[in-house]
Order: structure tokens, then C-alpha cells, then sequence
């Protein structure tokens, strides 16, 4: 061999041995970035899973208090219809308005809780990655399932509906926006 067909075949190796390193590294940072991309959706996935447990923990406590007042409104009414002195009916009396009030209360909790659920579905759907239109229907199937929960001719208050329709026409603003 001549000294030049040496000198092509080391330069060759070298050439060679270059290339399989920058591939090398390229691959370990394309392996880095993935798992690193998956960290961050196992994260947000989890902080995801957390707020749905504390809205679904929130509603189950409002139907709890929903469901004392009730049987303390109940209680009430069976000791009303007994018939008792002035003094035990004023005392009834008392008692059904503070079960009427605590159920009251209890019912407004609970649409309170249902709006916050919705308003947080609304903020993870416009932080998501969908496309513009695939987060516009999310959002209008969001809306139309808490309708059918807060709409007044379906047991809901105008002043609930109205802060749904409200929220509503933010995000459908936000989205047409970004």
C-alpha cells in the first residue's frame, strides 16, 4: 500500500468515527427531549387528575350538607304536623326556616361547586393542544351539559344560568382570539 491510500483510509476511519459520534449524541439528546416531554404530561396529567378529586370531593360535601338540611327539613315537618303548643310551634317554626335556609344554602353550594368544575374544564380545554375548532366544541359540549343542570325550567336559578352563559361567551372569546 502507498502511503496516500493510508493517509485516505485513516482520514476515512476518522471521517466515519465523527459521524457515529454526532449521531450518537443526536440520538441521546432526541431520547433526553422525549423523556422529558413525557415528564411534563405525566405532570399535568396528574395536577389534572387532583383538581377533578377536590371539584368531585366539593360536590359530594354540598350534597352531604344538601341531604341534612333536607331530612332536618323532613324532621321539621313531621313535628309541625303533630300539631304542638304556641310556644313548640314557634319553636318549629324557627327550626323550618333554618332547615328551609340551610337547604337553600346547600343547593347554591352546589351549583357554586358545578360552575367552578365547569369554569376549571373550561381552563384545561383552552390550555390544551387541540386545534381551535376541536376546543370550541369541547367547550360547547361543556356548556350544553351544565345547561341541562343550571337552565331555570330544569330546577336552576336565573342568576346561575346567567353566570354559565357568561362564562360561556368568555371562553368563546379567548379561543377566537388565540
Amino acid at each position: 500500500m502507498t502511503n496516500t491510500n493510508v493517509e485516505m483510509t485513516n482520514a476515512w476511519l476518522a471521517n466515519n468515527a465523527r459521524n457515529a459520534e454526532q449521531m450518537a449524541r443526536n440520538e441521546a439528546v432526541r431520547r433526553s427531549r422525549a423523556e422529558a416531554a413525557e415528564a411534563r404530561a405525566k405532570a399535568k396529567a396528574k395536577k389534572a387528575k387532583e383538581a377533578a378529586n377536590k371539584e368531585m370531593n366539593a360536590a359530594r360535601r354540598a350534597a352531604v350538607e344538601r341531604s341534612a338540611a333536607e331530612a332536618a327539613a323532613a324532621r321539621a315537618a313531621r313535628v309541625a304536623a303533630r300539631g304542638e303548643t304556641s310556644a313548640r310551634r314557634n319553636k318549629t317554626n324557627a327550626a323550618n326556616r333554618a332547615a328551609k335556609k340551610a337547604a337553600e344554602n346547600a343547593k347554591k353550594a352546589q351549583a357554586n361547586a358545578l360552575i367552578q368544575n365547569i369554569k376549571k374544564q373550561w381552563i384545561n380545554v383552552t390550555t390544551s393542544n387541540m386545534s381551535r375548532n376541536e376546543k370550541k366544541k369541547k367547550g360547547t359540549t361543556i356548556y350544553r351539559k351544565a345547561s341541562v343542570k343550571l337552565h331555570p325550567n330544569k330546577g336552576g336559578t336565573n342568576e346561575n344560568f346567567r353566570l354559565l352563559s357568561n362564562l360561556f361567551e368568555e371562553f368563546k372569546t379567548y379561543v377566537n382570539r388565540n
